[in-house]
């Protein structure tokens, strides 16, 4: 029996997964096996994948039609014989030393430890890591667990014991599926110990342009909203399977800019102005205008910082954004301010290319000050 049973769903992403499947054979630590799930991919993903187990029979691959994340998952969890279970997406790949290193701190704890490490964003071609995020150790799972994901699924490496406990990823949800299974881990006495490595790459992909913010925020609703209570698709037995009181909707405001930053990128003013009024617990006028940084996210354009990212950013989205909050009733001051916050990373790399280091610092701390509220 090996030791982990990595879980690949493919979705028409063949042309990414050599580089998957190349870090894990080049690993130092060699106890795994590779499930390849293709879900009803239209691209090469079963011939590429048969190429490589004929090469390493610790690589398989489950052949399905196409249903979604959740249930590509649902089969390779129901397929894994090994220990520790990681959720791997076709696009991203380990480190060479990730799975000795995860091993190593797995091998001394409990089934009921989830082992988390960090990752680092990588562009799509592979030339540049565009930044690093190490894991927070968090005293207490509950109730932070019900506020939001703990981190990318891919990050964390759960026993095949707890898997079963938590009960299958949900098929009803486009997107979060994993925040709600990381939840029912925590309510079946999952704890976490924290790895300050980076050990994965994730790579980023600008597909913003394709993302349903409206979807992705009722999903986040849906997980939400029965977080803190009883779930029965865990034993009730289970120690933290019980009701709270806490009020998870404290966060929605945050989710709901988030989602906006996307809708907005993608030229849905009116569609994102109807859905603002419709799901804000509040008036624009009621928030600050620095709670609008939270548009520029991992899921629109937080790390698009070449100078043609820049430049396509300032010149292309900027106006965007200013049109929505003008169509929201906003003072010209307020959408100044709050569109500085929205894109202040940009600003601030555009002031460095153009005036140098020196010069452009002291403008960015001049902005800086100036919008510091």
């Amino acid at each position: 029996m090996p030791f982990f049973s990595i879980i690949i769903p493919c979705y028409n992403q063949a042309h990414y997964l050599s580089d998957c499947l190349d870090a894990l054979i080049n690993q130092s630590f060699k106890d795994w096996e590779a499930i390849v799930v293709n879900d009803g991919s239209t691209d090469n993903t079963s011939e590429l994948t048969n190429t490589y187990l004929l090469q390493d029979n610790r690589i398989k691959l489950i052949e399905q039609n196409n249903q979604g994340l959740s249930a590509a998952r649902n089969s390779g969890v129901k397929n894994a014989i090994g220990e520790r279970l990681i959720f791997l997406d076709a696009d991203d790949f380990f480190y060479d030393n990730a799975l000795e290193v995860i091993s190593n701190a797995a091998k001394v704890s409990d089934d009921k430890t989830l082992i988390q490490y960090g990752y680092a964003y990588l562009t799509e071609n592979k030339e540049t890591v565009l930044r690093k995020v190490l894991p927070v150790q968090k005293k207490q799972l509950i109730p932070d667990i019900f506020y939001g994901v703990p981190g990318p699924c891919h990050t964390i490496a759960i026993s095949k014991n707890l898997a079963e406990q938590c009960g299958p990823f949900d098929i009803t949800l486009k997107s979060l599926e994993d925040w709600d299974f990381w939840i029912r881990a925590v309510k079946c006495g999952a704890k976490i110990q924290t790895i300050q490595q980076s050990l994965v790459y994730y790579r980023y992909v600008k597909n913003s342009m394709s993302r349903n913010a409206f979807v992705m925020y009722e999903s986040f609703k849906k997980v939400a909203n029965r977080a803190p209570h009883i779930d029965d698709r865990v034993s009730l037995t289970a120690p933290g399977n019980k009701a709270y009181n806490v009020h998870v909707q404290q966060s929605f405001n945050g989710a709901l800019i988030r989602m906006l930053g996307v809708s907005i990128m993608q030229g849905k003013i009116e569609e994102s102005v109807a859905f603002f009024k419709q799901e804000s617990s509040q008036p624009i006028y009621a928030y600050k205008p620095i709670q609008f940084e939270e548009m520029c996210s991992y899921l629109s354009f937080r790390y698009w910082y070449s100078k043609a990212d820049i430049d396509y950013v300032l010149k292309e989205l900027l106006p965007l954004f200013k049109k929505f909050f003008k169509s929201m009733g906003s003072t010209p001051a307020f959408t100044t301010e709050a569109t500085y916050h929205i894109f202040k990373r940009h600003y601030n790399n555009r002031n460095i290319n153009k005036y140098g280091r020196w010069f452009g610092s002291l403008f960015n701390y001049v902005l800086r000050k100036k919008y510091a509220k």
